[in-house]
Parts: C-alpha cells; sequence; structure tokens
C-alpha cells in the first residue's frame, strides 16, 4: 500500500492509498477458495458490499478499453461487455442498497488507487456496455463536493453557512495531483513535516498540494504540469505561502523560516 494525495477513511480504506487485490484478500479475510474469479473482472460482489476496479485512460488485460476517465471528481466508467441495466449486478450496483468502493489505476499492472465509497449516476440512455458516473463524498448526488486545498486569495467564509467553492478544472484533476504525490512525495517541500512520523497511521499520506503557478494564473489552455507545477505542503506552510499575494515562493518561504 503507497502514499495518496488525500488521508480520508471510508470503511477500512484510506482515499489516494493503492492497494492490490492480495492486500484486500487480507483486510477481509478472503478465503483461497473465493478469491480469483470476479475480483478479476471488473467488480464483484462480497457479502453486502460492492468492489469496482477499473482502468483509467488505457485498455484491460482482455483487450476491451473502456472509455473510462476523470471529469473533474466525477469517474465516467462503463460495466463489462454487453453489460445492460436489467443485469442484476448492475441494478444491485445503481441502487443505492449496497456500498461501492471503487478503485481504479492509470498503470498496467500496478496497484489500484481507492477512489471513495461511490454514489452512481445511471446513464441509462446507454446501449452497451452501460455506463455509469460515480461521485465521492456526499449523498447529495447532483452537487457532490469538489476537494481543494488551495488557497483562495480573498475568500470569505461564514461559520454555520453552506460554502460553495468554485475552482477551475486544473484544481480538481485527480490524476494530476496523484503523480504529484508519487514524484514528490507526502512530505513538507518546506519544512519536512511529514504526518506519517509524527500522528501514525491517523497522518499517513496526508499532505496539501500546492500550485506553483497560481491557479487564478493558469489560462485555459495551459496543462499542468505535476512534477514542475504541483508541489506538496503541509497546511502551515501552505497558509504562509498565501499570506502575500502573489503568493510567496518555495525557496522565499525557505528563507524566512
Amino acid at each position: 500500500m503507497r502514499h495518496g494525495w488525500l488521508m480520508v477513511r471510508e470503511g477500512m480504506y484510506t482515499v489516494g492509498l493503492q492497494y492490490t487485490r492480495r492486500d484486500l484478500y487480507e483486510l477481509l479475510d478472503v478465503p483461497k477458495a473465493e478469491q480469483g474469479g470476479d475480483w478479476l473482472n471488473g467488480y464483484h460482489r462480497h457479502r453486502n458490499d460492492y468492489y469496482v476496479f477499473c482502468n483509467v485512460g488505457m485498455p484491460g488485460r482482455t483487450g476491451h478499453d473502456y472509455p473510462n476517465r476523470w471529469d473533474g471528481e466525477k469517474l465516467i466508467w462503463h460495466g463489462k461487455n454487453r453489460s445492460n441495466f436489467e443485469q442484476q449486478a448492475i441494478r444491485n450496483l445503481v441502487s443505492g442498497d449496497y456500498r461501492v468502493f471503487v478503485f481504479y489505476r492509470d498503470e498496467d499492472r500496478a496497484p489500484f488507487t481507492f477512489a471513495g465509497i461511490g454514489h452512481a449516476v445511471p446513464h441509462r440512455d446507454s446501449e452497451f456496455p452501460v455506463r455509469i458516473d460515480w461521485v465521492f463524498g456526499s449523498d447529495e448526488i447532483a452537487g457532490a463536493p469538489v476537494f481543494t486545498d488551495e488557497y483562495a486569495v480573498g475568500a470569505q467564509y461564514t461559520e454555520g453557512q453552506r460554502v460553495q467553492v468554485l475552482v477551475n478544472r486544473y484544481e480538481r484533476d485527480r490524476n494530476a495531483r496523484e503523480k504529484c504525490i508519487r514524484h514528490h512525495g507526502v512530505i513538507c517541500c518546506v519544512c519536512g513535516f511529514d504526518f506519517g512520523e509524527r500522528f501514525g497511521e491517523l497522518g499517513r499520506g496526508f499532505i496539501h498540494v500546492h500550485h506553483i503557478v497560481p491557479v487564478s494564473e493558469i489560462g485555459e489552455s495551459y496543462e499542468v504540469d505535476p512534477i514542475k507545477d504541483l508541489i506538496p505542503l503541509c497546511p502551515n506552510c501552505h497558509a504562509m505561502i498565501h499570506r502575500r499575494n502573489p503568493p510567496l515562493s518555495v525557496d522565499e518561504l525557505k528563507v524566512l523560516m
């Protein structure tokens, strides 16, 4: 299991951390005789939960290349070849009666990253295979929140009121954030703070991701380089960088420390 981009516990799994199927067998105490099978075929029912495994941006080992992709924080997903909404497994996935643990990967033979417990938005006008959009983090499907840890200059927040945070698509690109973490790790690049070392399991994998180029300056044609444009910072250093507008550079903040 490896570090991910955000430390949120959903059941026994952590959003953003990576798991192999063997990890899941051990965590769930799956008997040897029940391993494999549907666990390897995209979606599997285990007791009263479902487990969805998908490739994003690449074909599967069977040669099928479904257009699975991230659209902001929404995962656009397609079922097995010739799947339809009359099939019992698909009906169960969209019923809301089961927890659906969604895992994805964008590299062949890599472990799967846990996306979270998915809420299904079915596209019943789709033919074969079925299309379901998975949203995460809210029971309010249409208004599922977008997680952001980038500071908005001049933002105002009122305690006790719901706040709508508007961010552009670059900031909520989950793949870019994950690639940043893979390259730079989860230790603050200014002060060296490691949440996992300090807080153990609770802090493992937690870190903010800072845009070196301010989000407000990114144009529609700009493509974020996860390694050059994003950098992991602890919340304290992240807040200090944004105490000035335009923000301090990482090197400037290091000098202040």
